[in-house]
């Protein structure tokens, strides 16, 4: 069974291949030190482990059912639990208790496993946890579950585009699921995560899940949704010198759930909304979502290459330019497909909360159709032998600028300090450049020589960090902009 791998704690230097492992055991003996302190004569019986993720091309095109290239980083989440059959509370601190406050909560029932309660004016951390706990418990049909101690240490920055709030789902269902003495694959634990993550309101399509649980070291993977889930590590190109990518955070957040009505679940409708439309155009019949527009196409050409270009081709010519432009209203949704006000609602936006005046079809399946065929191009061209260097890594920086760009001016999740940030990192020699994450805020994501990664991020410092955010901290700006390569997916740590 392909599991989710169990070490000793001693050798956590499997995990940490590109960081300081000597801080990384400080950390973890930190972790079981505050531990103690928090919960005095107890003692964590194993700490689990997932990493966030930094997507390297493929930007919101998960959810409408096309593959993505991210790869786990080496910022993490780890949660040290101890196990009572006293009772079945679970009990949840984090080690930066100013910032996040203890939380408790009984087993309510299996109909009733814990209440989520989702405010979008307040995004309140322990809802990552409860929807890790409560998707293992009712997908199992457990009821009768332990209690549960636990302490949360998360070095993943929040709201950054990094996958933090995913990672923590992950890491509370991989907990959960431990303490309940289940053992499920990797693939498994990836579905329940997907899910669960859905108690919190946001419409998640897959992509940050499977990179924390699937993840291999000095591999990305190419992940693909249909017809069933599969993650195929992708080594990357060795060239010389080295290529490394680099992480800079924007420092403007974006909550996914606060913001998920007006940003991220509204362009999960609007791709839906375009798949129905499409679906009924070219084929006469109603599609759920962009990929099996294509899926019908490929069905009816024997033409391979350029499928999703002629798509892409044929949203130029279906929409007209005032559409293009201003997308439409309810009521011209009503007209186009032929559906009422009342059962557009039913259909595309009772199921999270959406909030917009009007929907654009065009600009959103453009954005995925040439999104897709970035990432075909990506990974044909890590898979290809007999390309020189330069071409290869010219090749790979030049669909990452095309990805941003498309990010920007087709699926409009781009704001003015990321779209800073990409020109300031293109200045300092990147090679290429792009959003990394829903976007609206967080991190960008940098291809560039091993070898100029320390010239690169002192140019950004003093270009952006330094003039936006002047009082930030050496240590701050180490959070804020780091180089990575390729990490290890999640893990349970044993104590012994």
């Amino acid at each position: 069974m392909d599991c989710v791998p169990s070490i000793p704690l001693s050798s956590i230097s499997q995990l940490y291949p590109l960081l300081d492992i000597s801080a990384q055991s400080v950390r973890y003996k930190s972790l079981i030190e505050n531990f103690h302190s928090i919960y005095p004569n107890r003692s964590p019986k194993f700490i689990a482990r997932a990493p966030g993720r930094v997507n390297l091309i493929g930007e919101h095109i998960d959810y409408a059912g096309f593959g993505v290239l991210p790869t786990a980083i080496g910022r993490d989440i780890l949660i040290a639990v101890e196990i009572t059959e006293n009772d079945k509370r679970v009990r949840i601190a984090n080690v930066n208790g100013e910032k996040y406050k203890p939380d408790s909560w009984n087993f309510e029932g299996k109909n009733k496993i814990v209440e989520i309660i989702v405010d979008v004016n307040v995004s309140k951390w322990s809802n990552y946890f409860k929807c890790g706990y409560k998707g293992i418990l009712q997908h199992l049909g457990i009821d009768d579950p332990k209690g549960m101690y636990c302490l949360v240490d998360g070095i993943v920055p929040s709201a950054s585009g990094l996958s933090s709030s995913s990672a923590f789902v992950c890491c509370a269902a991989l907990a959960t699921a431990l303490a309940n003495d289940v053992n499920l694959t990797k693939k498994q634990i990836t579905e329940i995560s997907i899910e669960c993550e859905r108690f919190a309101g946001l419409n998640s399509g897959g992509m940050d899940q499977t990179a924390s649980i699937f993840s291999q070291i000095e591999h990305a993977l190419y992940i693909q949704f249909f017809p069933t889930l599969t993650a195929i590590p992708v080594k990357l190109p060795t060239i010389t010198p080295p290529i490394a990518f680099v992480i800079a955070n924007s420092l403007i957040t974006s909550d996914k759930v606060i913001t998920g009505p007006i940003h991220y679940n509204l362009r999960v409708v609007e791709t839906k909304l375009a798949a129905y439309d499409l679906g009924k155009t070219l084929f006469g019949k109603e599609c759920e979502h962009l990929r099996q527009v294509y899926d019908m196409y490929s069905q009816t050409t024997e033409v391979k290459d350029s499928q999703l270009e002629y798509l892409s081709n044929f949203v130029d010519k279906h929409y007209t330019e005032l559409k293009k432009r201003e997308g439409y209203s309810l009521d011209e949704l009503s007209v186009l497909l032929n559906f009422s006000r009342e059962e557009i609602e039913e259909k595309f936006l009772t199921k999270f909360p959406v909030q917009a005046e009007r929907f654009h079809l065009y600009k959103r399946s453009k954005h995925v159709f040439d999104e897709a065929s970035r990432v075909l191009k990506f990974y044909e061209i890590c898979q290809a032998d007999g390309k020189n260097d330069q071409e290869i890594i010219k090749s790979l920086g030049e669909l990452m600028n095309q990805s941003h760009k498309s990010c920007k001016e087709l699926f409009d999740c781009s704001c003015k300090e990321l779209d800073e940030l990409v020109k300031i990192c293109l200045e300092g020699g990147a090679i290429g450049s792009r959003l990394t994450g829903a976007g609206w805020g967080g991190c960008t994501v940098s291809l560039i020589h091993e070898d100029q990664v320390e010239k690169f991020i002192c140019y950004v410092i003093e270009n952006y960090y330094k003039l936006r955010f002047p009082l930030l901290t050496n240590g701050q700006l180490k959070d804020a902009i780091f180089a990575t390569k390729p990490g290890s997916g999640a893990a349970i740590v044993e104590i012994k």
